[in-house]
């Protein structure tokens, strides 16, 4: 995969969220890696309705780096089944995707 991604995970505690995000930066897999919480997550799983605290990530990369971005994710991850949804980062300031790419290497 080509380009540039933001991909996001949810963890459950705040000590997961920033172990995976510096993990990332120090492979280099990510350029930059933001954590945000505690968010609601409101879901269905084994057929109950969970409302649970989460922290998010929002990982900035390149397309290149989405396989090792998951397979790190799912190795530190305490979830059976983390979410890992990648999204094209279709435009952004030159500066910055060269920036990102620069990081990645």
């Amino acid at each position: 995969m080509e380009g540039f991604l933001q991909i996001t995970t949810t963890t459950a505690s705040e000590a997961e969220a920033t172990a995976i995000a510096a993990r990332l930066i120090e492979l280099r897999y990510a350029a930059c890696v933001q954590v945000e919480g505690p968010i609601a997550s409101h879901y269905r799983w084994d057929g109950s309705v969970h409302c649970e605290p989460e922290f998010r990530l929002s990982i900035k990369t390149v397309g290149s780096r989405l396989a090792d971005v998951e397979r790190l994710i799912e190795e530190l991850h305490s979830y059976q089944q983390p979410e890992i949804i990648a999204v094209p980062i279709v435009a952004g300031a030159a500066g910055y995707l060269d920036w990102i790419t620069e990081q990645t290497r």
